[in-house]
């Protein structure tokens, strides 16, 4: 992958940001008005040709917008910071994942994780519940995996297709696929997101996931996910999914100790 100029990178995450805003192709005068950048609209058509011939950009033929590529968004997530920003409305939620006594069971109070997750994203949460360290030998009959917020991602103009929604659907129902992914791909240690063709999966190719895993106590761990379109809010969604680890995991060994 190469490695981009100061200004490159500015214009690339220019042109990712405001696609995740708006939806659409994005044209050189989007990215002068909307980041005030000091660079001419035809110098940012140059660079936009230029990231297009790296492989960063795409440009649908009926339109001179561009569109990131996975690898565009490959390196706008492994070279931006996505820092937490606590006085945001995402982050006001501590209140609402406190489990309640309706709550007592595990599995009810993951739930309620996925359906937090996926309210405040608005994009489908994913719990899965507590495995070993090693997750290879547990038994996938033994891990559960929640799923809320389907409705979300149907509105989605990326899943409008029929045959798009359809193999989505299967990968949705039968959850083995979906949950061996999770395990797979969870890291121990960071928030790790996967984006397009790195799912290795035809139905996830317009997907990305964000996943973290949490404490559970007992050298057990769980893991959480938020699956959207590649065009997901990233400077949320990514912090939103670290926080959200940490506070689940330390409800459960909180739990842990006074069981």
């Amino acid at each position: 992958m190469e490695t981009l100029s100061p200004r490159q990178n500015d214009i690339l995450r220019g042109v990712i940001e405001t696609h995740i805003e708006t939806t659409q192709p994005v044209g050189s005068r989007s990215i002068v008005e909307k980041y005030a950048i000091s660079f001419s609209p035809a110098t940012i058509r140059h660079e936009m040709g230029a990231l297009e011939e790296m492989g960063y950009l795409t440009h649908p033929h009926t339109s001179s917008g561009r569109l990131p590529t996975d690898q565009g968004y490959r390196y706008y997530l492994d070279h931006s910071s996505f820092e937490d920003h606590s006085g945001e409305p995402w982050g006001r939620w501590e209140e609402e994942i406190v489990p309640s006594d309706r709550e007592d069971r595990l599995e009810e109070f993951l739930d309620h994780v996925s359906l937090l997750l996926s309210s405040l994203s608005q994009e489908i949460g994913l719990t899965l519940m507590p495995f070993t360290e090693d997750p290879t030998v547990e038994k996938p009959g033994r891990i559960k995996l929640s799923l809320q917020g389907l409705s979300y991602m149907l509105e989605k103009p990326e899943f409008q297709d029929i045959r798009k929604i359809k193999n989505l659907l299967g990968v949705f129902e039968e959850k083995v696929t979906l949950m061996r992914w999770v395990l797979t791909n969870a890291d121990p240690q960071h928030v790790s997101v996967s984006v397009g063709h790195e799912h290795s999966n035809e139905a996830l190719e317009d997907c990305a996931i964000v996943t973290a895993r949490y404490a559970a106590g007992k050298n057990r761990q769980g893991a959480i996910a938020i699956l959207g379109p590649k065009r997901m809010a990233y400077r949320q969604i990514i912090p939103l999914v670290s926080r959200m680890a940490a506070t689940v995991g330390d409800i459960l060994e909180h739990r842990e100790l006074e069981s």
